[in-house]
């Protein structure tokens, strides 16, 4: 229900591609818990599987980093196509069979961890830090028996520790959206505080690999207009060079009309 109601959160907008990768994921990962509990013997096509759908996990975040329109329907054959890249080492193992367990070369190893560092990165610096962590730990768990096989817990116990870092996730990410939905809203009169409010939104939602290409240029526009303000990180702050701190009306419209020139790819039309 939560998957749900946040693909209907973002339908709309760029972000309603990488929702249908994590309802398709979510029920992906119920699918292998159906059939392990039905076949609780591991063999090669079971461990195949594992691993198939342990790589959907990566497919969200990949459909992030191209949620720019007009290319963004486009690029879900690319997820799609690095989803089949990094099952390739499964399908080689069905193929030609050495053993009842996915082998992977260390440079397959490394791409993986890869993958994972990526979404991580993306979503660290913003507000939903710790739901990036949490989902790169599940990562983490689900891929652990292909990648260094430590062995730090039982594998009956791979699936539901993944999911449970997934289901922990989801929940840290619901509550810091209802708490931001139930902060005050600006005023009709849009104010300064109306677009800080939609870069922290645009941020949190998007990751720092969109983020950092907004912020450069809405400065790039702030720099060409003198407005005595700049966009960092953490929002709007008055800018050194400038002798006024005061913005002015038709500054704040041309704010306006940036931050719409440059969110349209993204948001609702």
């Amino acid at each position: 229900m939560i998957l749900l109601r946040l693909f209907r959160n973002f339908r709309g907008t760029t972000l309603a591609a990488p929702c249908l990768w994590v309802i398709l994921s979510a029920a992906s990962l119920a699918l292998l818990a159906a059939v392990e509990a039905a076949r609780p013997t591991s063999t090669l096509g079971l461990d195949t599987l594992r691993f198939a759908i342990a790589a959907t996990t990566l497919c969200p975040v990949m459909a992030v980093l191209g949620a720019k329109r007009p290319q963004d329907r486009g690029w879900q054959w690319i997820v799609l196509s690095l989803w089949v890249v990094v099952v390739w080492p499964a399908a080689q193992a069905v193929i030609l069979p050495t053993g009842t367990h996915v082998e992977l070369f260390i440079a397959w190893k490394l791409f993986l961890l890869g993958l994972v560092a990526i979404g991580l990165l993306n979503y660290l610096p913003t507000r939903f830090w710790l739901s990036s962590f949490l989902v790169a730990v599940g990562q983490l768990i689900l891929f652990d028996s292909y990648l260094w096989r430590w062995n730090f817990h039982p594998s009956s116990l791979t699936l539901p520790l993944a999911v449970a870092c997934f289901l922990a996730a989801t929940i840290v990410a619901t509550l810091h959206s209802w708490r931001n939905s139930t902060s005050p809203c600006p005023a009709d009169s849009p104010s300064l505080d109306t677009y800080q409010q939609q870069w922290h939104t645009f941020r949190d939602a998007y990751g720092a690999f969109w983020a950092l290409r907004i912020l450069a240029r809405v400065n790039e526009t702030a720099a060409l207009r003198h407005w005595p303000i700049r966009l960092t990180w953490i929002g709007f702050v008055p800018h050194p060079s400038n002798a006024t701190n005061t913005v002015t009306t038709n500054q704040l419209a041309e704010l306006s009309q940036a931050m719409s020139t440059h969110l349209r790819r993204f948001n609702k039309p």
